[in-house]
């Protein structure tokens, strides 16, 4: 063979396997955009049809969400291929995403399309919990069980995540444990309620100029005094840890205390028991 035929025969080879590369991203492509399409299909059926009477179809494609999710990030396969073709989908539907917005939000958008976007999100947190605690693939549903649904987990959120009325239990103790200002008016006075001595109360008042405060009306209502505990739980977090701190410590105190008399009232005991 010559050296021209040595170059034709290289040239060839070289073509054939672009061409066949070509083909191989093409073909991801295209899996890449159907396996969406698909799913979304899979979403449409569900919600016409076991939506009212299973979760389980829900879990299934939340699972499927996820194992895309895995596809698109483990780096197996041609990834790239795979990210045009998710690209691709995208396009074709025409939906428009922000610099910030993560892929796991992108894929549950294009699988639960925009009807609604609260369940989006609770889909979504879920989506991000299944990466963030790194679940397998094949154990997604039974999680999602195991956390409640996936309205509870969305509700769980994040690590220390307080629910209003869980702040407003913390709020509560260091708010009665102060007192600003004892206030008493005849008008005030006609508006007490006997069933509610001892309840607390929330007012709506104005700062004035001089520093006072103008009461305008007294509400009771434990929702309205839930949300205002709870805001300012927001407000003074610092100072509700420091005293629960102090509650901690005091109670160290006292339970160390405890112990110690008891230990000496049982050693008391047990030496006028011998000396009898």
């Amino acid at each position: 063979m010559t050296n021209i035929d040595n170059a034709v025969s290289v040239q060839t080879t070289v073509a054939v396997e672009a061409a066949v590369s070509q083909s191989t991203s093409a073909n991801e492509v295209l899996a890449m955009r159907q396996r969406i399409e698909s799913l979304a299909v899979e979403r449409e059926a569900w919600e016409t049809t076991a939506y009212t009477r299973s979760n389980d179809m829900l879990y299934a494609l939340i699972q499927k969400c996820y194992a895309l999710y895995l596809d698109l990030t483990n780096g197996k396969g041609d990834v790239g291929a795979k990210k045009v073709g998710f690209k691709d989908y995208i396009n074709s539907k025409g939906y428009t995403f922000k610099d910030s917005t993560p892929l796991t939000g992108k894929i549950i958008r294009c699988v639960f399309g925009d009807r609604d976007r609260r369940r989006m999100s609770t889909y979504h947190t879920v989506l991000r919990k299944a990466v963030a605690d790194k679940w397998a693939v094949e154990e997604v549903p039974a999680k999602i069980n195991e956390g409640g649904g996936v309205q509870e987990i969305s509700l769980n959120k994040a690590p220390g995540y307080l629910k209003p009325s869980e702040k407003a239990n913390q709020a509560r103790d260091l708010v009665l444990s102060t007192s600003l200002a004892k206030v008493s008016s005849d008008k005030l006075a006609a508006q007490n309620n006997p069933e509610k001595m001892g309840e607390q109360a929330v007012a709506v008042v104005t700062q004035n100029d001089d520093g006072s405060y103008t009461i305008h009306c007294v509400v009771h209502g434990e929702g309205l005094l839930n949300a205002a505990l709870a805001s300012y739980f927001s407000a003074n977090k610092e100072a509700i840890k420091q005293q629960q701190a102090q509650q901690v410590t005091v109670q160290a105190a006292a339970t160390q205390e405890q112990l110690i008399t008891n230990a000496a009232a049982a050693a008391n005991a047990e030496s006028q028991a011998i000396a009898a």
